[in-house]
């Protein structure tokens, strides 16, 4: 089986699939469902399960849920690597910056923070890493 192949199998065939893959009846969900989770079983299976790091991530996160659902926070590591590209859209324009080994670029020039490149932008204070989406806590 290939996942270009999933495209092709009905609802039963891809029940079927479910079966033969997890040995376990497939759960009532809708057909693309199973395509994309059958998918991500032949990847997986192909190039290797999520890493040590991410399943931490996600322990960490089922650990900060109460058992009402209340939805917690979990520290999302930030590595900005250079070459990344920011962008964002204010007030109509779209605002490009470039991570650069040592700061950043943006219009034209070198800037040390994205704090100063947001007061730039909007002239005001804002807290940089937050403006362009990069908070410290992101909710999962």
């Amino acid at each position: 089986m290939s996942i270009e192949g999933l495209d092709q199998l009905s609802p039963a065939q891809l029940r079927e699939e479910w079966g033969r893959w997890l040995g376990a009846p497939s759960p009532a969900i809708s057909p693309e469902l199973l395509r994309l989770a059958l998918g991500y079983r032949l990847q997986e299976q192909r190039l290797g399960g999520l890493s040590r790091e991410t399943r931490a991530l996600l322990k960490a996160h089922g650990r900060t849920k109460g058992d009402e659902g209340a939805t917690g926070s979990v520290a999302v590591p930030r590595k900005l690597s250079p070459g990344i590209r920011l962008v964002r859209d204010w007030h109509g324009t779209g605002h490009t910056v470039t991570v650069l080994e040592r700061g950043f670029a943006y219009g034209g020039r070198e800037w040390r923070s994205l704090t100063a490149i947001a007061k730039a932008i909007t002239g005001a204070h804002w807290n940089g890493p937050k403006f362009f989406g990069l908070t410290g806590k992101a909710s999962v």
